[in-house]
C-alpha cells in the first residue's frame, strides 16, 4: 500500500513523493523510523549526482568536445528499513530524471573574452570599448599650434 507524503530535503525544500509502506504483519504494528530514515537518505541523492557528473565531466574534458550532457533516472527506494537512492534501469520507473549538461565552447569563450581583458601591463584591448563596456572617450595629443602661413 503507497501513499503521497511530503518529504523535506536537507536543504529546506520540500517534495512530495509516493511512499509505499510495507505489508502489515498484523496487530498494531507501525513503521515509525520510515519518513526519519528518509529524510536522512536523502541526502545521498545528491552525492549519486554529483558522483555521476564529476565522472562525466572528467572523461568529457579528457575528450574534449564543445558539449557533454548525461540524463540518468533516479529511483529512491525503501527496502528493510532502508531508503536509498540508485541509479534506475533504463527500462525502470523512475521518479527522477537528471539532465547534466555543460557547454565547453561557451566557456572557452569566456576564458578568453576574461583573458583580453586582463593583459600584461594593464594593458587595453585595441579597440574603441573598453573592456568593461562603454565607449572610450575621445582622446588626442593634437594640439593646435598657429602656422604662419595660414595667416593674412
Amino acid at each position: 500500500m503507497s501513499h503521497i507524503q511530503e518529504i523535506e530535503l536537507p536543504d529546506g525544500t520540500v517534495i512530495t513523493a509516493r511512499v509505499g509502506t510495507p505489508e502489515s504483519y498484523g496487530g498494531d504494528d507501525q513503521d515509525v523510523g520510515f519518513l526519519d530514515v528518509a529524510r536522512s537518505k536523502v541526502e545521498d541523492l545528491g552525492e549519486l549526482i554529483t558522483g555521476v557528473g564529476s565522472s562525466v565531466l572528467r572523461a568529457a574534458r579528457a575528450a574534449g568536445p564543445d558539449e557533454a550532457a548525461v540524463t540518468f533516472g533516479v529511483e529512491i527506494t525503501a527496502k528493510e528499513g532502508l531508503a536509498m537512492a540508485v541509479l534506475a534501469r533504463g527500462e525502470a520507473k523512475a521518479s527522477l530524471e537528471v539532465t547534466l549538461t555543460w557547454q565547453f565552447d561557451k566557456q572557452r569563450a569566456r576564458d578568453a573574452a576574461a583573458a583580453d581583458r586582463h593583459l600584461p601591463g594593464g594593458a587595453e584591448p585595441l579597440t574603441g570599448i573598453h573592456a568593461r563596456g562603454g565607449a572610450r572617450p575621445p582622446t588626442s595629443n593634437f594640439e593646435p599650434r598657429d602656422d604662419p602661413a595660414t595667416h593674412d
